[in-house]
């Protein structure tokens, strides 16, 4: 039995969102050589808005599989943490765990919530220790931890 917070459904999950996202923008575009619905009164606005459209899905569905990939690539490179999806962390004291992540921030859904909270990898976030893949950015960037306490000052 797989669990709601089981990675590869939870990266399924994300993935079928793309995958409707292109279905949808095929049929669309299958539905060019049909000609407009009856009853459309301007054809070629029709036919340019659909390709809009299509244009929109397939735009939103490389996204979607762009950020899953780049997200996680970035996380790990600049803060020399591994988060994944579904990995157990706790935010702010609470457990939760990751449900997705996008830029240097990923979706945490806390115990108890309904909504996932977004939060920034290293901000107020307790990871397990083999989530760490190498020096963090207080050792590889020291420039930012003095800039920060000077901040604090």
């Amino acid at each position: 039995m797989t669990s709601a917070y089981d990675p590869a459904v939870l990266t399924a999950v994300i993935l079928a969102k793309a995958e409707r996202m292109e279905g949808e923008a095929r049929m669309l575009y299958a539905s060019q050589y049909d000609g407009p619905p009856v009853g459309t009164r301007d054809r070629h606005q029709w036919r340019y808005d659909t390709l809009d459209r299509i244009e929109e899905l397939r735009g939103h569905a490389v996204s979607i599989k762009v950020r899953i990939k780049s997200s996680r690539k970035r996380i790990r490179n600049y803060y020399g943490l591994d988060l994944r999806v579904g990995l157990a962390v706790e935010r702010a004291d609470r457990p939760g765990r990751i449900v997705s992540s996008s830029g240097q921030y990923v979706e945490v859904l806390l115990e108890d919530d309904e909504e996932s909270t977004p939060c920034h990898a290293t901000s107020k976030m307790g990871c397990p220790p083999d989530a760490g893949v190498g020096p963090g950015p207080d050792e590889r960037l020291p420039h930012l931890v003095v800039t920060a306490e000077l901040r604090a000052s």
